[in-house]
């Protein structure tokens, strides 16, 4: 369903950006074991990384889940196809030399700014930039559900279900 809603999404810009999700106790033992189940150990503890690509006005059009400590690069990989043809807004940490050629290969314009020690100048608008708190906004108003804020599930699936779910409500209530 998040799908049919992602291919409705208002905009020619996505934020892409990544969220951490703290998992309970009674979730930390699952069957076929933590990695099997987007599992990580961080300092903090278990966690599970969500990856999410947002459209202009932060509505989710794909959600991806990772271990804990992955890079949000990695977290974001599987979404990169879905961006193609469009601008991508993502923070510094995803200014990595693998993840912007990938993006440009499908054709998405990239607006990431460049860290400080790199070399080589990429395109940067600070004014397009701007538009890259919606991201972080969709996670603030889905975290606002108790079974999202705090993974309570041993498997990822059922986890990324109220995710979606999660996700879905947010569509509804914020129709453009």
């Amino acid at each position: 369903m998040l799908a049919e809603l992602g291919a409705k999404a208002y905009g020619e810009i996505r934020s892409v950006d990544c969220s951490h999700i703290k998992i309970h106790q009674d979730a930390a033992n699952p069957p076929g074991g933590q990695t099997a189940q987007a599992m990580g150990r961080t300092k903090g503890g278990f966690n599970t990384k969500l990856a999410a690509v947002v459209d202009v006005v932060g509505r989710a059009v794909r959600l991806s889940w990772a271990p804990g400590q992955e890079y949000d690069v990695h977290a974001d990989t599987p979404l990169a196809p879905h961006l193609a043809g469009k601008w991508v807004l993502a923070e510094k940490g995803f200014d990595s030399t693998k993840f912007r050629p990938d993006l440009v290969r499908t054709g998405a314009m990239v607006c990431i700014p460049p860290p400080s020690p790199r070399r080589i100048d990429h395109y940067f608008s600070r004014r397009l930039y701007r538009h890259r708190h919606t991201a972080e906004n969709l996670f603030c108003r889905i975290k606002r559900h108790r079974r999202v804020a705090t993974r309570y599930e041993k498997l990822a699936v059922t986890f990324l279900g109220f995710v979606y779910f999660a996700a879905i409500i947010d569509w509804i209530n914020f129709e453009v």
